[in-house]
């Protein structure tokens, strides 16, 4: 049955001609006015195999978009002015996590500015038309790496443990395992996260193109993000046993990793033909077919050009506040002086060669102490005024990095006492071939000593907004392993108990310099 036009009806092009093209300029304007952050997400398009498929997000979403244009026959775009203090919001987390250099915050805040365009030129109506489409472009931002140290360390367990099953004698320190005929260890490129993250995006794709339900939906990308960690570990098991039974010959080298995408692409394949058994078939009412709407309710295009003014200024407010306020790098040179108490002196001897890899200090002490046969060494890491490439937490700034000589095989928390308050303080176990220390490390920021990265980081946002204190520094104290650990936690624990407010000291006679 066809319907007949009203003479007052306007095509479906000429209702939307307009709004599409605003919506588009404004989406280009905000990639460029939020500049530094689309680079950087371009920059690890281009230097990160695990990211790479974040070129092909936003033309998905629009290819998904079209290909779901007859949801939108009936829908008359408008603007809605509700959505401004929303981009705001999401404006202002950009802000926040562009002081403090957190690229992912940054990140996820430009793309969630995407679908508040959207709204804010086209309407609610059409925001819920094209909500997974919208949705789908956060699989543009980079992120997940947080989740390798998990993945290694489940890998890690899931590889020994099959290995035990086959009788196969097997020792373990952390990551690091050993085999009769040779050495292994779970790193980055074996975590699995870049199948974890193929998976997870191709699995949210497939949920939405096979199923309508919401609850197969939900499933498919459940078991999506089940069965690559899953596939992950038999992986790495299956290299382990190759090379262990063809005397490490094979799948040590190249062959490793090819061998690793060859399986994850034939367990996807598995997963979707499975998945393809309870497909269901899209179904479109006919009236929903219809191509024309009234046009004494549209909104005319001066209101579609005004709105749009108004969200450029609204999306630019924020950037220029943040662009035009450099934190230049200090000018006065800054010195640490090593304190000593009655029982802590100062040693010629270092106990180990090891000092974290932190970048662009503006200040380092490294000392040996010693009191009567125990030894420890102790090192601060200053930042004068945390700024672009100099602040404290940052994902280069690390204790080690995996191609060091010193190895992080594992870390606890200890309970050590400043100034009568008790914290529980990271502790890190490192090996250089025989040798072996206990590295405790803590950050002292804000007049406080702070233990956990988040709650530094969120000092320093604080700091920033609130015109405070920018400085920052890392503290870690070392002691040879000896022949326990509880050994080497009672030595760091005694020389905090005797040096740590004349360790915190030393700082803050460093920042009344400044």
């Amino acid at each position: 049955m066809q319907k007949k036009n009203n003479p007052t009806d306007v095509s479906l092009a000429d209702t939307w001609r307009l709004p599409l093209v605003l919506t588009g300029l404004l989406v280009v304007a905000v990639l460029l006015i939020y500049y530094p952050t689309t680079a950087s997400m371009i920059h690890i398009w281009n230097n990160s195999e695990t990211f790479t498929h974040g070129y092909l997000i936003l033309p998905i979403s629009i290819w998904l978009v079209w290909h779901n244009k007859h949801f939108f026959y009936h829908i008359q775009p408008q603007p809605n002015y509700y959505a401004i203090p929303l981009i705001l919001l999401a404006s202002f987390g950009w802000l926040i996590a562009y002081y403090v250099d957190v690229q992912v915050v940054q990140q996820l805040a430009l793309v969630s500015l995407i679908p508040l365009i959207v709204l804010a030129v086209l309407g609610w109506e059409t925001v819920k038309a094209a909500a997974f489409p919208l949705f789908f472009l956060i699989f543009a931002v980079p992120m997940g790496e947080g989740l390798v140290p998990s993945l290694i360390e489940f890998t890690a367990d899931f590889t020994v443990s099959m290995v035990q099953m086959t009788g196969i004698p097997i020792y373990r320190e952390g990551t690091f395992f050993q085999l009769p005929t040779g050495d292994w260890s779970v790193v980055e490129a074996c975590s699995g996260v870049r199948y974890l993250i193929a998976s997870v995006t191709l699995g949210f794709l497939y949920a939405y193109l096979t199923y309508q339900s919401l609850y197969r939906r939900v499933v498919f990308v459940i078991v999506s993000i089940i069965v690559p960690i899953i596939a992950n570990g038999l992986r790495a098991f299956m290299i382990v046993m190759i090379g262990h039974f063809s005397d490490m010959k094979l799948a040590t080298g190249v062959d490793h990793l090819i061998y690793g995408w060859v399986f994850f692409g034939i367990v996807i394949m598995i997963m979707f033909y499975i998945g393809s058994f309870w497909r269901e078939d899209e179904k479109i009412e006919d009236e929903v077919l219809e191509q024309s709407v009234n046009a004494s309710s549209l909104k005319s295009k001066k209101q579609f050009i005004v709105s749009t003014f108004i969200l450029l200024a609204v999306l630019s407010l924020l950037p220029v506040k943040a662009y035009t306020e450099k934190v230049e790098a200090p000018e006065v040179q800054i010195t640490l002086n090593a304190p000593e108490s009655n029982k802590w002196k100062l040693s010629g001897q270092l106990v180990s060669s090891w000092e974290p890899r932190y970048e662009n200090m503006d200040a380092t002490l490294h000392k040996a102490y010693i009191n009567k046969q125990a030894h420890v060494d102790l090192f601060i890491g200053y930042y004068q005024t945390q700024r672009e490439n100099a602040q404290l937490i940052t994902s280069t700034n690390v204790l080690t990095k995996e191609k060091d000589e010193w190895k992080n095989v594992g870390e606890t928390l200890v309970d050590l006492s400043f100034s009568g308050s008790e914290y529980q303080v990271p502790v890190a176990h490192l090996k250089n071939g025989s040798k072996e220390i206990l590295v405790a490390y803590f950050y002292y920021l804000d007049d406080q000593v702070v233990t956990n990265d988040y709650k530094a980081k969120l000092l320093e946002a604080k700091n920033r907004l609130l015109g405070g204190d920018r400085s920052a520094s890392i503290i870690a104290i070392s002691s040879e392993f000896y022949s326990t650990r509880g050994q080497a936690v009672s030595i760091m624990t005694d020389y905090v108990h005797d040096m740590g407010d004349l360790i915190l000291n030393i700082i803050d006679r460093a920042n009344n310099s400044e």
